[in-house]
């Protein structure tokens, strides 16, 4: 009997050790997030965080030379929406990648140039809250 408790210790304590372990280290984003968008099931999360990282770009960033204003961070896509999402990929993208939704590609430019809170940090070994909402290349 008291082989066995202290097997399922020692179990449980290795457990523990991994899943500390795997804690520790650069942040990755969600690569498998849904895409954002029209056509999309939008989780409401993930539409505030593309919100809001779109506004503190526009606000922060070079990304908002030409100007664009801020757009209401409500968690519902729609046209602001998607209209916001259009401009940040035509001043990041090449004029084809402009399509109004937040795959890969955007999804990383928000997380990167957005509130570094809620996105990546200057090292990008920080990730915010909206690191596990919006799809990334990394």
């Amino acid at each position: 009997m008291l082989k066995k408790t202290v097997s399922r210790a020692a179990a449980l304590a290795a457990a523990a050790a991994l899943t500390v372990l795997s804690l520790s280290g650069t942040a990755q984003a969600r690569q498998g997030a849904p895409y954002i968008g029209y056509g999309k099931t939008n989780n409401t999360h993930a539409v505030w965080c593309v919100q809001h990282q779109l506004n503190y770009a526009f606000a922060h960033n070079w990304t908002a030379r030409p100007w664009h204003g801020q757009i209401g961070e409500d968690g519902v896509f729609g046209p602001q929406t998607e209209e916001a999402i259009r401009f940040f990929q035509s001043v990041m993208f090449v004029p084809k990648d402009v399509d109004g939704i937040v795959g890969p590609d955007t999804g990383y430019a928000l997380l990167w140039y957005g509130d570094p809170y809620y996105g990546y940090d200057d090292k990008v070994t920080n990730a915010g809250y909206c690191n596990e909402y919006l799809p990334s290349v990394v």
